[in-house]
């Protein structure tokens, strides 16, 4: 009959050169490992490309109008957050995915689009945006200075009662 004997990890060397050389080997493996996990980061090495906001991925090609209309009704359900941190939270995501676009004239069609809905809003609608995308500056400063340029670069091609409503930064 014969017994287990717990495997080749429980096994001990038959000299101390074996054990030596296996704590050397076991050592080698551990550190290999450490350094694959850190290359690879948190969730691996794999890179996520699905859009960080569905509906504004869509909207990639549409009419002015659609656009428009897009951005105004998202803008409400934002400004509707009942919450400054959350709203700041929703609207941070559409910033990242306009960052996204690669065709820069998609970006600033889209850009003005939202420039356009946002002058479309009540008053208190547009005050409660302008406070969350100014703390947006501070969630994510590269992708909100990234898009205050683009704004700036598209604010004059806009109409003068859009522009007045628009705020700065």
């Amino acid at each position: 009959m014969s017994h287990y004997d717990g495997g080749p990890m429980a096994r001990i060397p038959a000299s101390q050169e074996e054990g030596r050389a296996r704590e050397r080997e076991l050592k080698k493996d551990y550190q290999s490992s450490q350094e694959r996990k850190r290359r690879m980061g948190l969730f691996g090495g794999k890179q996520d490309t699905r859009p960080v906001d569905e509906g504004l991925a869509k909207l990639k090609g549409s009419d002015e109008n659609t656009a428009i209309e897009f951005w105004k009704k998202r803008l409400e359900l934002t400004a509707a957050v009942p919450n400054e941190i959350a709203r700041t939270g929703a609207l941070t995501p559409q910033l990242r995915e306009l960052s996204r676009i690669e065709d820069q004239e998609e970006r600033k069609r889209l850009t003005r689009a939202r420039i356009i809905a946002f002058a479309q809003l009540s008053s208190e609608q547009r005050q409660v945006l302008a406070a969350a995308r100014q703390k947006a500056f501070t969630v994510d400063p590269e992708i909100a200075n990234a898009d205050e340029k683009l704004v700036n670069e598209l604010l004059p091609t806009v109409d003068e009662k859009v522009r007045a409503v628009y705020p700065s930064r």
